[in-house]
């Protein structure tokens, strides 16, 4: 376990997947992030590459070869390096090994950089093709979740979830665990909606916010203590909870990628919101997490 601090947050990550662990606000020591549970959500904060959310049964084809692979891809699974590291920052990395090439055959080198600028956690991903002849196709995600409520005095409906610009926002369902971004349609949220565990009987609340500056609140009004997540040309942000198993937490997901669409071909090459990154290049994503 690896630990950042100063003298507002102090942040502890996991080098098994690279996963946040712990955001505590200083001095109180309030914790932020969901410590998981086996009744409802196990997992804190796991990230999402090489895919976001299901293949079509847990398969895809690529270059006429069939691959396996689970919900959200393997790394949040994968024991990462530490490559660099100060009080205030650290930078973990995950390349492509053997046992990544029986699920996934490319070359990669992910890098997640998590470090504290006074009172906020920032996130980046830096994803390298070191491959001299092959595009690298992938999506990225993060899926973190928080401590809903943050208090022992309040109850998961005390909790408003408002997001910034507050007006109609875009959105599409997942039917079953696929993506139906063919259907969109609006979601009011001028005024913020009070946490409730039927919000998620369809699984995620998806905004699709075309790349736009984005962020999502979500506040205790019994203490106006709470956490906003913002993004920057991340097409979509998934609010999710567990259901029908019931968790007092609530994940505020950045997505750069979703599931496979309802009517998707299993073929890589035509799977939707993938990214293609060419030989010997690179790219960043970046979010950030500002507890309150």
């Amino acid at each position: 376990m690896i630990t950042i601090e100063n003298n507002r947050l102090s942040v502890s990550i996991n080098e098994l997947g690279a996963q946040l662990h712990s955001i505590k606000r200083l001095p109180d020591q309030t914790e932020y992030l969901w410590q998981g549970s086996p009744d409802s959500w196990e997992r804190q904060a796991p990230v999402l590459f090489p895919f976001v959310g299901k293949l079509k049964d847990d398969q895809y084809t690529y270059q006429g070869q069939t691959y396996h692979q689970g919900q959200h891809g393997f790394a949040r699974d994968m024991v990462f390096a530490v490559t660099k590291q100060s009080d205030h920052a650290v930078t973990f990395q995950l390349k492509d090994n053997e046992q990544t090439r029986q699920v996934y055959p490319f070359a990669f080198e992910l890098n997640i950089s998590y470090r504290l600028v006074d009172d906020q956690l920032l996130v980046n991903y830096l994803v390298v093709n070191p491959s001299q002849d092959q595009t690298l196709i992938y999506a990225l995600g993060a899926h973190p979740g928080f401590r809903t409520p943050l208090s022992d005095t309040s109850n998961f409906e005390d909790v408003e979830i408002s997001t910034e610009p507050a007006e109609e926002l875009d959105r599409f369902k997942l039917v079953g665990p696929y993506n139906d971004r063919q259907h969109p349609f609006k979601m009011d949220m001028h005024q913020p909606i009070m946490a409730n565990h039927d919000l998620f009987d369809e699984d995620a609340i998806i905004f699709e916010t075309h790349g736009e500056p984005f962020a999502v609140n979500l506040t205790d009004t019994k203490t106006q203590h709470g956490v906003k997540v913002s993004v920057i040309d991340t097409p979509y942000v998934g609010v999710w909870s567990a259901y029908p198993k019931l968790g007092n937490f609530i994940c505020i997901e950045p997505w750069w990628g979703v599931a496979d669409a309802v009517d998707a071909d299993g073929r890589l090459e035509d799977k939707d919101a993938m990214h293609r990154l060419i030989p010997q290049d690179s790219d960043t994503y970046s979010f950030s997490i500002k507890p309150f």
